[in-house]
């Protein structure tokens, strides 16, 4: 059941009595190991060395491998004299076991994304999605590397899978801001947040505050905030799309279209959290069915936020 024989779109020069699958992109016949139509002989231990049961990881006696094709492609750019299995550095394959997609470990050492990380092992613990900590530091996750913090970690908490906290401020990391790169850990002091309220891991209530993607919603009162359908939200002054305020918009009778990037109130019609100009809220909706993506009024027909055709 090797995905890439079963597929069977490519002859391999291999001896047919004696082949066998090893996993989803590897065989062997009594001559050769083979990644796909790849002679892999010479890469490994040959006596020693299996797939493990997820398909991707290999083992022989000395080493753990990582198939290239599996890799990330800046990671496969640097591949070591073009070869077809990555061995992952300082990884014993005695020990060695995957924890998540992101995580494995072995005896002595912690691997992120296949990488060794230089951690104090015996204290290290991953606190989320954004960062991990030792005994000495507190670490956000870039995507292929650790970058140390200035928080403490004997005071550091888990909030969610995104944020943490110490006895002052929490603390998100973003990468990326608008597909740029910036590394920026953003605090967002507290005053109490004992009584915090994470609303479809999300939102963040605590102090009067709604805090979305790291930001503060301005203008969003915490005691009556609630989500209507993500990415649409309310209070009981303003409707909001993500974090933003839809402006005109009433909250005692806003609704969502079937389409959900279109919603409305009882006077207006609105497209990707912003108002719709022109449209009739009366005669609005879908041309033909619930699930269309065509809209209209008696005016216009509307594909998202253009006016496609005149009725």
């Amino acid at each position: 059941m090797g995905n890439w024989f079963e597929l069977g779109n490519t002859k391999i020069n291999a001896d047919v009595k004696s082949f066998k699958v090893l996993g989803r992109d590897f065989g062997k016949d009594k001559n050769h190991l083979y990644f796909k139509t790849h002679i892999i002989d010479n890469e490994v231990d040959v006596a020693t060395f299996y797939v493990h049961k997820d398909n991707y990881i290999c083992f022989d006696k000395d080493h753990v491998y990582l198939a290239v094709d599996y890799l990330p492609q800046d990671i496969n750019e640097v591949n070591q004299e073009k070869k077809h299995l990555w061995k992952i550095a300082k990884a014993n394959p005695k020990t060695f076991k995957k924890i998540d997609s992101d995580w494995s470990k072995d005896d002595k050492f912690y691997f992120y994304n296949y990488k060794p990380i230089d951690v104090d092992y015996s204290s290290f613990t991953i606190i989320n999605n954004n960062f991990v900590k030792d005994q000495n530091r507190v670490y956000a996750l870039k995507n292929y590397e650790l970058l140390a913090l200035t928080i403490d970690p004997t005071i550091t908490k888990k909030i969610n899978n995104r944020y943490i906290s110490d006895e002052n401020n929490i603390y998100d990391f973003q990468e990326y801001q608008n597909r740029q790169i910036v590394d920026s850990l953003i605090s967002i002091p507290y005053q109490n947040i004992d009584n915090l309220t994470i609303l479809e891991d999300k939102f963040l209530l605590f102090d009067n505050k709604v805090i979305y993607d790291g930001v503060r919603v301005k203008n969003a009162e915490a005691s009556s905030f609630t989500i209507i359908q993500f990415p649409y939200s309310k209070d009981k002054n303003h409707v909001f799309y993500h974090g933003d305020v839809i402006e005109k918009a009433d909250p005692n009778t806003f609704s969502i279209f079937e389409t959900s990037f279109y919603s409305k109130d009882k006077n207006h019609v609105f497209v990707y959290g912003k108002l719709l100009k022109d449209a009739d809220v009366a005669t609005f909706g879908p041309v033909n069915k619930k699930h269309s993506l065509l809209y209209k009024d008696k005016n216009h027909t509307y594909r998202g936020d253009e006016i496609v055709e005149n009725n």
